[in-house]
């Protein structure tokens, strides 16, 4: 029998490729190839029905599209061209994959989007960004869960996350997350420490 997750430790959940930038750089360079050959904009992280839903989120919960939006781990920037379509205008992806950039950015450009991308590894910032009034998260979280241990041995990149997003966020700013790999319960306790709190009724948790 296979040993029970532990879901406060994020290692437990075991590495992946997934948990690689080596993996993300060679999925979004293949991506850049068949954009420029086929314009097709790739594969959409976690499927159209997970996007159709947080930007239902969005709509209801942040009518004001002037509210500056960023996209925690953009990839090919398909939640922000949706949100962009419905008129949101400050709005930005970033990703710690530059060909994720590339490929985000060439797509807006071909559709003629102003969203701004930025590579950016958030949970070792060059620089500082923001801050946001609502930052979103498809699957970010879920892939640097699968990341290995820090060298030492002793932490996990996941264990940055909650204060990284934080700092990122205006007073009052919003987390938007969706996970398959945490159920809402595990997804509240693990952001308790930054004050992020859970809105009942509604799959997101919130700052």
């Amino acid at each position: 029998m296979s040993e029970p997750i532990d879901t406060d430790d994020p290692s437990s959940f075991g590495s992946s490729v997934l948990g690689t930038r080596d993996h993300w750089d060679k999925a979004y360079s293949r991506e850049i190839q068949n954009f420029d050959d086929h314009g097709d904009i790739g594969e959409i992280w976690f499927g159209e029905d997970s996007v159709e839903k947080m930007v239902d989120w969005v709509l209801e919960n942040a009518s004001d599209n002037s509210q500056s939006i960023v996209d925690l781990g953009c990839g090919n920037g398909h939640l922000l061209l949706e949100l962009s379509s419905l008129g949101y205008s400050s709005l930005t992806g970033i990703d710690y994959s530059q060909p994720a950039i590339t490929l985000a950015t060439k797509i807006a450009d071909e559709q003629s989007r102003q969203i701004t991308y930025r590579q950016y590894d958030l949970l070792a910032p060059a620089s500082s960004i923001g801050p946001f009034d609502l930052a979103l998260d498809k699957g970010t979280f879920d892939a640097i869960s699968l990341a290995e241990k820090e060298e030492d041995g002793k932490g996990h990149p996941a264990d940055g996350y909650a204060k990284a997003v934080s700092g990122m966020l205006k007073e009052g700013g919003v987390l938007l997350i969706t996970s398959c790999n945490w159920v809402e319960a595990e997804l509240v306790k693990r952001f308790e420490e930054c004050k992020f709190f859970h809105e009942s009724g509604a799959s997101t948790v919130v700052s």
